[in-house]
């Protein structure tokens, strides 16, 4: 029966956004309210990046909505503390409601950088408040328990990173919301598997306001006015959500922390996270600011080898599936040491950059003797 509750949320979503983002289209055509294309970017013409406008209030409607019903026809909240259940969505709240701000607010006249950060790490500091926070690695080199002191402000640490992950990583058609849908399905599998009911609820109603999103952002058209983009509004709102499961499924609660979930979690936002320590650790050596955009992303990286924009996405969101696939069935069903299966996908992301590295250089080189014969054709 409570399935069906996700399900009703899920649908919710799915309507309700179906219906908001082509409002937020025609608003932002009327208004020109675009992303203007620079050399950074992918797109050549302006597009409206109001998208995510749309995922927090769908997000509140559809989950609200669907408590609501459970409550009226008295369908208890079973395996959660309903009081701690509370306080942990209230903060949620709140902290989802000042991203939204800020985002809507940067992708209307911009935010430096500064201010952002500052509001993401008091956005995180409600996780903790919450007595939502991660206090065991799982084993993971070897520890398990973490200390109060050590695990509030790792957990602040990793909620500001996966946000900034996710909303870094939005930098061509579909890959983050393609991406989070990914890591959101996957996890409210999970809270599914595990009996928490109302976090399954909370991962699918997102999953939902994102898949008219991805249809729209992908296979939208700009010169019919069908194409949109997610925006800092809908970046840090999807980062945010995506943490708080994250975090809740890894803590260990009541002495009782699934085995390997803090790998499979990791797993689903593998791409995001990796390649944020990558692209920071670049620019840091290049002695450029680590906070300023550039085109040193894994998509980036895609497209330099030749690849179209809607293949590099379908490119990284197959490798998605397949760390996910791979963690999963070597946590599940091998029982492999934790700490062994994060070296392997770590050196699984080298591997794929090794090749990267090669195909580029291969397109550089093809590129350089096409220039070279083109010019001694117009030489002849």
């Amino acid at each position: 029966m409570v399935i069906c509750y996700i399900i009703l949320s899920f649908l919710l979503s799915i309507s309700l956004a179906s219906i908001v983002i082509p409002r937020i289209l025609l608003v932002s055509y009327k208004k020109k309210l675009f992303d203007v294309p620079n050399r950074r970017k992918v797109h050549k013409v302006p597009i409206p990046r109001l998208g995510g406008v749309s995922f927090f209030p769908v997000l509140l409607i559809s989950l609200g909505l669907s408590m609501g019903v459970r409550f009226l026809l008295h369908c208890p909240i079973i395996h959660l503390n309903v009081d701690i259940l509370f306080v942990r969505f209230m903060f949620l709240v709140v902290g989802l409601t000042m991203l939204y701000l800020v985002g809507v607010l940067d992708d209307l006249i911009g935010v430096s950088y500064e201010y952002k950060f500052l509001v993401q790490i008091i956005s995180a500091c409600f996780f903790p408040l919450s007595n939502l926070w991660i206090n065991s690695l799982g084993g993971l080199f070897g520890i398990y328990d973490l200390p109060a002191w050590f695990g509030m402000p790792f957990t602040v640490f990793v909620v500001v990173y996966i946000t900034n992950a996710i909303n870094l990583i939005d930098g061509i058609d579909g890959l983050a919301s393609g991406l989070s849908c990914i890591s959101l399905g996957v996890l409210g599998c999970f809270c599914i598997y595990f009996n928490h009911f109302v976090y399954a609820m909370l991962a699918f109603s997102m999953l939902g306001v994102l898949i008219p999103f991805w249809c729209y952002n992908v296979y939208g058209r700009a010169e019919h006015c069908r194409k949109i983009f997610m925006g800092d509004a809908g970046s840090l709102t999807l980062g945010y959500t995506v943490s708080f499961i994250v975090i809740h499924l890894c803590m260990n609660a009541e002495g009782y922390a699934p085995r390997g979930m803090i790998m499979i979690a990791f797993s689903t936002l593998i791409i995001p996270v990796l390649d944020i320590i990558r692209v920071v650790m670049s620019r840091i050596r290049m002695g450029r600011n680590p906070f300023l955009p550039d085109k040193n992303h894994i998509h980036h990286k895609f497209l330099r080898t030749g690849m179209r924009v809607r293949w590099v996405m379908a490119s990284l969101l197959s490798i998605s599936l397949l760390f996910v696939g791979l963690n999963v069935v070597f946590v599940r069903y091998i029982n492999i040491n934790i700490t062994v299966l994060f070296l392997l996908d770590l050196v699984l992301w080298i591997v794929l950059h090794l090749i990267l590295n090669y195909f580029i250089k291969i397109h550089e080189k093809n590129n350089v003797l096409c220039l070279c014969k083109k010019k001694k054709e117009k030489s002849t």
